[in-house]
């Protein structure tokens, strides 16, 4: 075996006896190799948690981990709730496992996997956001469906018609490499596996105890309001905990307890819900937790382009409207051509009006095992329609919901690269001034994913958190 999580291990340095809530707990994590040599360097992603009780939703908090680059990382926990509670450290992927992401997503296409269009013709090709890098095709044999807005790439082979036809519909196949792949390169789970990734090293599991101070503790200062001008790019971490099962932010006042009490905030807002799944999964819970109804035709049906899940979506109530949009190729879903507009072109196509506009837009696991710079570009041009969008109307605000901590999933280590993307997005948007960046991290370090879909008791947690920033 290659792990390396049964040698690494946790310490709690200058361990007490006894902790008083405002103190901060301070643990060391030695990193070894899977031939037991101490490591000299860094580069392990590792994930904290002090955690009170057991079950899928414990309160508790995460940890800071630091990389000093020398085999050893230290963590520090806000202690801020009492109680008996217990440190938790899970190796989430090895430098070495890291080194083989960084190496499988080093193409311009995602190994071992082929997208497939449809035409009007009726006649099907592969596609890809490059057919040139990977293949041995040439400009002549390749249809440009590229966005002519930003140059968001999008290649097809030429059908043997040879015509470049409008395409009707794209299939995503998981398990079929491209036919015209001459690289044959795959991405070795097996070997991320034998890492040892996603688990619990040695020491995890050490108990504290934590008192209420006495009449002589400093109070905690007073916190502002959440809202979105806060940025949240820049908050410190960890930016909240959980008490009684609920989310409570560090560094602002998340006071709103339901639904019901956020629901006239919504008034005379147009709210666009723009990206994958994750944030269909939103849209639907707060058109229903307002009482939002679809917008339908004149003959009675909904409004929508087939039946796949990314469908555009657009519910009304009063003077309320709220859209969905899956965002553009590459999607990881069959559906109509349609029903993948991007994210910049959605952008694009908001008008002037009267209502408060606000974006809440998610991008990223559809294109992970893609080379970063497609993100990169990607990304960018979302935020150069977010300037055009802010020269055409004064009240808008935009929000970016985070990548969440991802446990193994769908049978493949992904969850650094989750990681990068947040990364990358945060230096993408730093200066953006209308843009709060919605930061989940710390929440699903306390309550971690093993799906890209949270259950219900998760998303409702971040929904009304999110609330109290729209509000």
């Amino acid at each position: 075996t290659l792990n390396t999580f049964s040698n690494s291990r946790v310490v709690i340095v200058d361990k007490r006896t006894e902790y008083k809530t405002g103190d901060i707990l301070n643990a060391r994590i030695d990193a070894y190799d899977w031939k037991e040599n101490k490591r000299s360097f860094g580069g392990d992603y590792f994930v904290a948690r002090l955690v009170y009780g057991d079950g899928l939703y414990p309160d508790g908090i995460a940890g800071i981990v630091t990389d000093h680059r020398n085999g050893t990382y230290s963590i520090r926990v806000p202690l801020l709730i009492p109680g008996e509670a217990r440190l938790e450290v899970k190796l989430m992927i090895p430098l070495e496992g890291i080194a083989e992401l960084i190496r499988c997503t080093s193409l311009r296409k995602f190994l071992g996997t082929t997208y497939i269009a449809t035409f009007e013709t009726l006649e099907s090709t592969e596609c890809n956001i490059d057919l040139l890098s990977f293949t041995k095709l040439t400009p002549n044999e390749i249809c440009d469906y590229s966005n002519p807005r930003n140059q968001e790439p999008w290649f097809c082979v030429k059908p043997p018609s040879g015509k470049c036809s409008k395409i009707i519909k794209l299939t995503f196949d998981r398990n079929k490499p491209s036919v015209f792949d001459s690289t044959n390169e795959i991405c070795n789970e097996n070997l991320l596996q034998q890492l040892g990734s996603s688990k619990l090293i040695y020491g995890s599991g050490l108990k504290i105890s934590i008192q209420r101070p006495g009449f002589q503790s400093q109070q905690l200062p007073k916190l502002p309001l959440c809202k979105t001008s806060l940025n949240g790019i820049t908050t410190a971490r960890p930016n909240g905990y959980f008490v009684n099962g609920v989310w409570k932010s560090t560094f602002c006042k998340n006071n709103l307890k339901s639904f019901a009490k956020a629901a006239s905030c919504f008034h005379n807002k147009d709210i666009y819900f723009l990206g994958d799944s994750t944030s269909r999964q939103y849209y639907y819970l707060f058109a229903k937790m307002i009482g939002m109804e679809p917008v339908y035709r004149e003959d009675g049906t909904e409004i929508s382009l087939g039946d796949g899940w990314n469908q555009p979506r657009t519910f009304q109530s009063g003077s309320t409207q709220m859209y969905f949009r899956g965002h553009g190729t590459p999607m990881q879903n069959s559906g109509h051509i349609a029903a993948m507009p991007y994210v910049s072109d959605m952008l694009d196509e908001i008008t002037p009006g009267e209502n408060e506009v606000v974006v809440i837009f998610n991008l990223g696991l559809h294109v992970l095992y893609f080379e970063p710079s497609f993100f990169i570009h990607r990304m960018r041009g979302i935020k150069d329609a977010m300037l055009r969008l802010n020269q055409r109307r004064a009240n808008v605000r935009v929000i970016y919901r985070s990548q969440r901590v991802l446990d193994i999933n769908t049978n493949r280590t992904n969850g650094w690269l989750a990681y990068r993307y947040g990364v990358l997005t945060r230096e993408i948007f730093k200066d953006v001034k209308n843009l709060f960046y919605f930061d989940l991290w710390d929440l699903s370090s306390v309550w971690p994913l093993n799906h890209f879909h949270p259950r219900q008791e998760h998303l409702e947690q971040e929904a009304l958190y999110l609330c109290n920033f729209i509000c």
